[in-house]
């Protein structure tokens, strides 16, 4: 049976719109379900608990990256439970990187045939869990200033003002047995490649590569506007301000800044973020199909 775990408002209400037209499917073609609505933040990682501790082998979230963040927080045991993502958020960052169709009804159906795979996901100390992009500095910035935007339009008016008015700031990083300072405008630490609904950060980024792609953005005398056409269009790589590495594991201390995880804000924590290679089970969609499909032809 598919247990859905639904944000209604995701997305301006999209989450809603999506689990009225899959329910409808659903009953047509006599689909076994049941549709668990959230009500506050957090309540979607707890209902993952209890459906989980229930012994539910299917998850289906449906929402934007935070509903999916608190999904994946709230897996008790990951050998016995499939999870799928159907998008119906404002950015849907995850899902550019996974390859999930934007119809619900498209994404159920990748769902329904069955074909499992699985995905990394990064571990944050010891109890947190992130699916697409952790990180610090100007991205959660801008976060905070886009609490109650509601549209693409008001997310990059807010990011403008953050880059005219962003002060970088000290972080210590420890990576590959080194340990050094930077003053940075932003660490990115990607699992998925997107943030800010398209900003295509993690150029290297693959769900199921094993590694970690790390984008760290040091403090230079080019001004921010400078760089950012070139962050929206994923062509930074070579940018002097940027630095990618691959990693398996890295420790980013903020001294007291907040970070982010999938786009959710933590106070008070260091950014210390391995890769679980695999440790994820989800479902196949129609582009891994198809891709599968033509390899096969080759």
């Amino acid at each position: 049976m598919y247990n859905f775990i639904v944000n209604e408002r995701s997305g301006k209400y999209r989450g809603q719109k999506a689990i009225r037209k899959i329910t409808e499917y659903c009953n047509d073609n006599k689909i076994e379900y049941q549709v668990y609505i959230t009500n506050a933040v957090g309540h979607a990682k707890k209902l993952t608990e209890e459906l989980c501790m229930k012994g539910e082998t299917e998850i289906i979230a449906v929402g934007g990256d935070g509903t999916f963040h608190e999904v994946l927080n709230g897996i008790v045991d990951f050998s016995s439970v499939t999870v799928g993502f159907i998008p119906a958020g404002r950015g849907n960052d995850f899902a550019r990187s996974a390859h999930l169709s934007l119809d619900p009804i498209e994404a159920f159906e990748d769902i329904t045939k069955n074909q499992i795979k699985k995905i990394d996901f990064i571990k944050v100390g010891d109890d947190l869990r992130c699916l697409n992009v952790a990180g610090t500095g100007m991205d959660v910035d801008v976060l905070q200033a886009v609490i109650d935007k509601k549209n693409a339009i008001s997310y990059y008016t807010s990011l403008v003002s953050c880059i005219l008015r962003y002060k970088p700031y000290r972080v210590k990083i420890t990576l590959n047995g080194e340990t050094y300072e930077k003053d940075c405008i932003m660490v990115g630490i990607c699992n998925g490649g997107y943030i800010g609904g398209g900003m295509h950060i993690g150029t290297n980024a693959e769900i199921n590569d094993a590694r970690l792609d790390i984008c760290i953005v040091e403090k230079q005398k080019r001004g921010l506007l400078g760089v950012l056409p070139s962050f929206v269009k994923g062509k930074h790589e070579k940018l002097p301000e940027c630095i990618h590495i691959d990693a398996e594991r890295i420790e980013v201390d903020s001294f007291g800044k907040p970070i982010e995880l999938d786009g959710e804000i933590y106070d008070g924590r260091t950014l210390t973020c391995e890769i679980v290679k695999g440790g994820l089970r989800t479902y196949k969609t129609g582009y891994d199909l198809s891709k599968e499909l033509f390899e096969g032809i080759e």
